[in-house]
């Protein structure tokens, strides 16, 4: 079987999409499942901006992935944010929002990703997918831009370092438009 994670601050959408994705029944809980044939679409309804939530969503994703008979794991890391498009560059001087911004743009993919991966080994039959979805911001500035450019190239670079350090895991980075 495959499994397909979601992760999201809003349940509803959540079920929602899981529905439009397999035929199954969701339930609309924070956490629940769809499921039909050999794909598995679990979701969980987690603000991954804070730390209660990021442990929320990990101890989910451990759990999910403990099962033995999936084979196949995609993982899409679409969390993100634009942060305050009105401030320029100069402007950016509140650390704690820096910081905050990093948090949830960047180290939430990372650590969520490192989980997932930790939690479903490699193994022989084992098929391991994750994407990032990136933007055109990743490559060229944009003014009043600086975190949502800085952001979007530091998670291009990481899951670059991933695909090196991991060549058994399949890496995408898709900057759509």
């Amino acid at each position: 079987g495959s499994v397909l994670v979601l992760l999201a601050r809003s349940a509803e959408p959540l079920a929602e999409l899981a529905a439009e994705l397999r035929t199954g029944s969701a339930t609309g809980s924070d956490t629940g499942s769809s499921e039909s044939g050999g794909l598995r679409v679990q979701y969980v309804a987690a603000d991954l901006g804070c730390e209660e939530g990021l442990r929320t969503a990990a101890a989910a994703l451990r759990e999910l992935l403990q099962d033995s008979s999936l084979d196949r794991l995609l993982l899409v890391n679409n969390a993100g944010s634009l942060g305050d498009v009105s401030k320029s560059f100069l402007d950016l001087t509140d650390l704690a929002e820096i910081n905050a911004y990093f948090s949830f743009n960047v180290s939430s993919a990372l650590s969520l990703t490192c989980t997932a991966l930790r939690a479903f080994r490699a193994r022989a039959g084992r098929s391991r997918t994750v994407v990032n979805i990136s933007s055109l911001c990743a490559l060229q500035p944009f003014r009043s831009w600086a975190l949502y450019c800085a952001g979007k190239a530091a998670r291009d670079m990481m899951f670059k370092v991933l695909a090196l350090e991991e060549p058994g895991v399949r890496v995408l980075s898709y900057a759509p438009g």
